[in-house]
């Protein structure tokens, strides 16, 4: 092999890292209309060796047409169940957006992996779902494509823009993969109409609270009401358990005073279930997966000037801890942490601090094992890999090499 100098980090902040147990880094990023993988690779040589993802099934399906989102989730660590790698992308033919998914790939081990074609050669069993919810658009825009870290099945929600007879509306379609719905008749799109009234949504993730009937659900931090000043924060299901096709129930989420959250980020526990984690105006707050219901209170965690403005918010247990990363105004990188035990204490988190500077975005990575703590950040043209091993005060920085293709 050798370095393609076009095969470069990638050249956008839109990047996601994925760290499977066990296994090596994998960046997903889009280049000329491409949904590339990178793996971090150690034999013989240590580097980053890239995939093409999409182009062969763009090419048969839709020639001429190229890649513009995409999503991927690793499942959480459960022991004795397979960890899965789930991808999503978008592919745009210049009519319209396509939704095409590939989940449930092997994660945990290479070899497995390599005989569903993600890690080697030939490109992942990709599946199309056609938009088959009425009335059907003149147009399909897709905006933003979710997929859910349970470890029990995969989630979908896809957010689009519909054209029909030159009104443009927004909406949000939940996937359904089977429940309720014939293998046969393949991928159903069900729509989750947002339960902000005349408002609109700043900040969502999947997630799932506790006694929510083995389905996930959005949390949606947003603001509502005539001037569009009055904050929301509600927890929504996806759809009924019982019935997808019947209307399901959303809950009020408070923060002190009715603050506005600035960033959300749910953190899946082993048993299916998530914490909320919230910034608002330099707090960050804590709803544990039991403390969801209508008019739950946030506990506060932490507060300080490294809270302010949070743009992204990112949280993961790993080697028995949860760590919580931000990225502020300011472009800092801040990061706090506690024992998985005893997140509920304030007492009980580290202080936040500032590990990196001037950052356009960030993807954390964490390996599921505890054996350190990895986020990669952009800035600039510059693609970062930080790492702190578990007990270690010291973070440690390197740039992510040329890829090689």
């Amino acid at each position: 092999m050798q370095n393609d100098p076009l095969a470069k980090p990638p050249p956008t902040a839109r990047f996601e890292a994925r760290q499977p147990y066990g296994g090596s880094a994998l960046l997903f990023h889009i280049e000329a209309g491409t949904l590339w993988m990178a793996r971090e690779v150690f034999h013989p040589l240590r580097g980053w060796q890239r995939q093409d993802l999409s182009g062969a099934r763009i090419a048969r399906d839709l020639p001429g047409g190229c890649c513009t989102a995409f999503a991927s989730a690793l499942s959480v660590v459960v022991p004795g169940r397979m960890q899965a790698l789930h991808l999503a992308m978008v592919a745009s033919d210049g009519k319209g957006d396509h939704l095409y998914l590939s989940l449930s790939n092997p994660a945990a081990q290479l070899p497995a992996m390599a005989a569903h074609g993600v890690v080697q050669g030939a490109a992942p069993a990709w599946t199309a779902c056609p938009f088959d919810a009425e009335p059907a658009p003149g147009r399909l825009a897709i905006t933003r494509v979710q997929i859910g870290d349970a470890a029990d099945r995969a989630f979908v929600v896809v957010d689009v823009v519909l054209d029909a007879d030159g009104a443009a509306r927004r909406a949000r379609y939940a996937i359904d993969l089977g429940r309720g719905a014939s293998s046969s008749a393949g991928p159903r799109w069900i729509e989750h109409r947002l339960p902000i009234d005349g408002g609109r949504v700043l900040a969502s993730c999947l997630g799932r609270s506790r006694g929510g009937w083995d389905v996930d659900g959005l949390y949606l931090a947003g603001v509502a009401g005539v001037a569009g000043t009055e904050a929301q924060l509600l927890y929504a299901p996806l759809y009924n358990p019982f019935n997808p096709l019947q209307p399901r129930w959303a809950r009020q989420l408070e923060l002190p005073q009715r603050r506005a959250a600035e960033a959300i980020a749910a953190c899946r526990n082993a048993d299916n279930t998530s914490d909320l984690y919230v910034a608002a105006q330099g707090t960050l707050y804590y709803f544990s997966a039991t403390n969801q219901n209508e008019g739950a209170q946030g506990l506060a965690l932490g507060t300080g000037p490294a809270f302010d403005g949070i743009r992204s918010l990112f949280a993961a247990a790993t080697g028995g801890r949860v760590t919580v990363w931000g990225l502020n105004g300011a472009g800092q990188v801040i990061c706090t942490s506690a024992p998985q035990v005893t997140v509920a204490d304030p007492a009980a988190w580290s202080a936040p601090g500032v590990v990196l500077a001037d950052v356009d975005a960030i993807a954390p990575s964490p390996d599921g094992d505890g054996t350190d703590y990895t986020f990669f950040a952009h800035a600039g043209d510059t693609l970062v890999k930080v790492t702190k091993a578990p007990g270690s005060t010291h973070w440690t920085h390197e740039e992510v090499d040329p890829f090689i293709d």
